[in-house]
């Protein structure tokens, strides 16, 4: 009910994840204003993503929704997600993001959805693995299924944050299993996570899956770490 709902936002109101103001009662996560100023990726930009992984692993395409600058206000929102106990939040914005990559035909040849996995060690800290919500928004919205522990994190590697380039490869080395390679045998799959630095984990992780199995992978992250504008 509405006075119920109205009454819980008066006792518990609830802030804007980037600035801090108090959210209206139609408004979720962000206010308009920031809703408004989301740092989406230029299409100038888009090159620059698929950039991240040539040479390295073969994708069909790449794809993220914002950036992810050093300072940003907009940082919040993914830290909230990953580590704040918020992760309806990833699934929220890939909700919008899926919007825009229908529009353009991104999911076009898509069989299945796949969340990057997090170690049983981190699932248990974190309580929830972040790019499981970002794949269920994008699939709530393209309607592609997701396929869930058909590659597998076999070891808890440390945490990538402050880690030189160099650091970031050896951190990931051997860190993925291919668990049910029937699963997405012969498909064109998307493999999902929250944020794409040096491509590191992604790329070990398409490796592993490819070496394993017939299939195509295409990549999609919530943010992209660019630094270069």
């Amino acid at each position: 009910m509405k006075w119920i709902s109205d009454l819980i936002d008066l006792i518990f109101p609830r802030h804007c994840l980037v600035c801090g103001e108090v959210l209206s009662r139609q408004e979720q996560d962000l206010c308009l204003d920031c809703l408004y100023k989301l740092p989406k990726i230029e299409k100038i930009h888009i090159d620059e993503i698929e950039k991240v992984f040539w040479g390295k692993c073969d994708i069909v395409s790449a794809m993220s929704y914002i950036y992810y600058r050093k300072e940003s206000p907009y940082n919040r929102l993914l830290h909230k997600m990953k580590y704040g106990n918020r992760p309806e939040v990833g699934r929220r914005l890939a909700m919008m993001a899926a919007e825009g990559l229908m529009q353009n035909g991104f999911f076009d040849g898509i069989d299945a959805i796949v969340p990057l996995p997090l170690s049983k060690k981190k699932h248990r800290q974190r309580g929830y693995n972040q790019s499981d919500y970002i794949a269920e928004g994008l699939s709530l919205k393209s309607g592609i299924p997701v396929i869930k522990d058909c590659v597998i994190r076999t070891k808890a590697n440390e945490t990538q944050t402050h880690k030189s380039r160099e650091e970031r490869w050896r951190n990931v080395e051997g860190i993925f299993s291919l668990a049910k390679p029937e699963a997405i045998e012969g498909k064109h799959i998307l493999l999902i996570d929250d944020i794409l630095t040096t491509g590191a984990t992604l790329t070990n992780c398409a490796i592993v899956i490819q070496q394993g199995c017939n299939c195509k992978i295409s990549i999609f992250t919530l943010a992209y770490t660019y630094n270069k504008i």
